[in-house]
């Protein structure tokens, strides 16, 4: 399978998986006009994708569906309570309804990838994280495992199990503690983000991927925060938290609020 970050943080965020035979949006942050530009420079049509899966309500993972659903009918999957807080504000009152698709179950099968949503703690009415699993078409087994898991406030033992045997993982890491603490965000900010309902610190996700019992290949950090948070920073704490736990075989990278990250899982 194929990764592509196409927008990560709190601009925006908009995630595509896809092979050879079916591709997905994880979230839909982002406006019409940039997923077309981005998917041209993979090569690739809206018209390819088989579905968006929703993480939750907030406005930069649904920015750009009310614009998407008028000229296209793709199905828009979420959790029923996630939908319906969608289709009842403001901006998507009048959202065309028969695109969405309620998710009744956890797991949702389409083409040979299989889709199951996890549930995460963040200040939403029910987010969820989702795996994304390939089965081979003789043997019916997971050939390959993509989490992604962002808007944490902590890491439960729900998302935790969930991010086992992945090869790759989409993880926040969303601050850096001092930057925080120390940034002019007002305290009732700072305060929601470092809740059990906000985002994950750099070094949470450090020490989340040092609790796995099966390490995956590689690392995505992602919605991190623009001003709380920078790449180097990010990459340097958990490197340093690698380094103290002899963790050498895991390779990190880092997704972007304005450039396309594509590899392969």
């Amino acid at each position: 399978m194929n990764i592509s970050v196409l927008a990560s943080g709190s601009r925006g965020n908009c995630t595509l998986i896809h092979d050879d035979n079916n591709a997905i949006l994880i979230d839909m942050g982002i406006s019409t006009r940039k997923l077309k530009q981005a998917l041209a420079q993979l090569h690739l049509n809206i018209e390819d994708l088989d579905g968006i899966f929703i993480t939750h309500e907030h406005i930069d993972h649904i920015r750009g569906l009310k614009t998407l659903t008028k000229n296209y009918s793709l199905p828009i999957y979420g959790k029923i309570n996630t939908l319906k807080q969608i289709a009842s504000t403001q901006k998507f009152t009048d959202i065309n309804l028969k695109h969405f698709h309620p998710l009744l179950s956890d797991d949702i099968n389409i083409g040979n990838l299989n889709i199951n949503a996890f549930a995460t703690s963040h200040d939403a009415i029910d987010p969820v994280g989702y795996n994304i699993s390939k089965y081979s078409s003789t043997t019916k087994k997971v050939t390959e495992k993509i989490t992604l898991a962002t808007d944490l406030g902590f890491v439960s033992e729900t998302v935790q199990n969930a991010l086992e045997n992945s090869n790759t993982i989409i993880l926040e890491a969303n601050h850096d503690l001092k930057l925080l603490q120390n940034g002019q965000y007002p305290w009732s900010l700072k305060k929601r983000i470092l809740s059990t309902k906000g985002h994950l610190s750099n070094v949470d996700a450090g020490f989340t991927i040092n609790k796995l019992q099966a390490k995956p290949q590689q690392i995505i950090l992602a919605h991190l925060s623009e001003q709380n948070n920078t790449p180097d920073i990010a990459l340097n704490t958990i490197k340093q938290i690698f380094q103290e736990n002899n963790l050498d075989d895991i390779s990190l990278h880092v997704a972007s609020p304005d450039r396309i990250l594509s590899i392969k899982n």
